[in-house]
């Protein structure tokens, strides 16, 4: 079974039976944002997997999708890979990547074709769904200031794991560090019954994607980034042979005090933990890993399969950086697109975080 029973029973069990002293001990605010969780999730579970039903009942064609050289931006979260993603996402003729509201709530075809025939409706009738979603993202814009996230905006696909209870995001979100090794080694230490459960469910979803936006045969890579795959860059190969995988590199001064912070806020805002910055041995860890296995594994690779972004280039010249990722994969530069550029091209420069830590 794609789901992980087993990973859902002991997340709940060290909540309940296990928090103690910890920094996701059950205070009344833990306990309430537990409850919502669980509620919510099962309600969008419930979708979700209903949608994965009729999906291979009614619209099995998606299986043979043939998933041609993927695009997958890896790198330690805080290094700009959100920027490079949503950037080359906007190259729409060579690209397709996930806007967040597919990632959590439409990952299914079905559901997808629901959604586009109730945004049909909702314009006929005023938009009080499009108004209602606008003012969800002012008012979680306005409280958090270290990620920007939109449903309409593109996203890290890792979420898509939440589906099948199988992805870090759980873990280090809850502050369950202990779980958490597997995925942030996953290479070397998950299992291989496990890597074939996890993949084989997420490359569905790839196929899932392609085939709503294009049918069976888009031309379009399929555009995801997701820094928790910097430790599984050897299991993306095996699953997608002809991947393409963008390695961004951020001095580690800068990524590594601003995660602590993400994810102390991250765990102040789910409950009450005890100790302030309490994950950031894990965070020294794991970047110690994240920054030195993707450079080692990708060594290995064919010269065409990779690349290498330097955060301060991208910054300082997104025109030339993105000009030489299209150049290091063969792809042709849309004309729209290189218009475009010249204009995104200065915003990183003049761009100055919210995020204080």
């Amino acid at each position: 079974m794609a789901f992980n029973l087993g990973g859902l029973a002991r997340f709940t069990h060290k909540q309940l039976f296990k928090s103690s002293g910890t920094n996701y001990r059950l205070s009344p605010k833990r306990i309430s944002r537990l409850l919502t969780f669980y509620v919510v999730f099962f309600v969008v579970e419930l979708a979700t997997w209903t949608g994965f039903l009729m999906d291979n009942v009614f619209l099995e064609e998606y299986r043979q999708v043939d998933v041609k050289q993927p695009v997958f931006i890896v790198g330690n979260p805080r290094s700009g890979t959100s920027f490079l993603l949503r950037l080359l996402g906007k190259d729409t003729t060579t690209f397709t990547c996930m806007d967040m509201w597919e990632v959590l709530l439409a990952p299914s075809v079905t559901q997808r074709q629901i959604v586009r025939w109730l945004g049909g409706l909702d314009k006929t009738i005023g938009r009080p769904l499009d108004k209602l979603a606008l003012a969800w993202r002012r008012q979680w814009q306005e409280n958090n200031v270290a990620h920007r996230m939109g449903l309409r905006v593109p996203e890290e696909d890792q979420y898509l794991l939440l589906h099948t209870w199988s992805t870090l995001a759980i873990w280090v979100f809850s502050g369950i560090l202990d779980e958490a090794r597997p995925y942030t080694y996953f290479d070397s230490l998950m299992p291989a019954a496990e890597k074939k459960r996890i993949m084989s469910f997420y490359k569905r979803c790839v196929q899932r994607h392609l085939y709503a936006h294009a049918g069976r045969e888009g031309r379009q890579h399929y555009l995801g980034k997701n820094p928790s795959a910097s430790p599984k860059v050897d299991t993306l190969y095996e699953f997608f042979p002809d991947a393409k995988i963008i390695y961004v590199a951020r001095n580690p001064l800068d990524t590594i005090p601003s995660y602590i912070s993400l994810l102390d806020y991250e765990w102040r805002l789910f409950g009450d933990p005890i100790e302030p910055f309490g994950g950031r041995d894990y965070v020294l860890e794991m970047a110690r890993h994240w920054y030195t296995y993707p450079l080692e594994r990708l060594e290995k690779a064919p010269p065409d399969q990779y690349t290498i972004v330097r955060f301060n280039d991208l910054v300082n010249d997104a025109e030339q950086t993105v000009m030489d990722i299209y150049d290091s994969f063969d792809l042709e530069l849309p004309l729209d697109y290189a218009r475009m550029l010249e204009e995104e091209g200065e915003r990183p420069r003049n761009y100055g975080s919210e995020h204080k830590y």
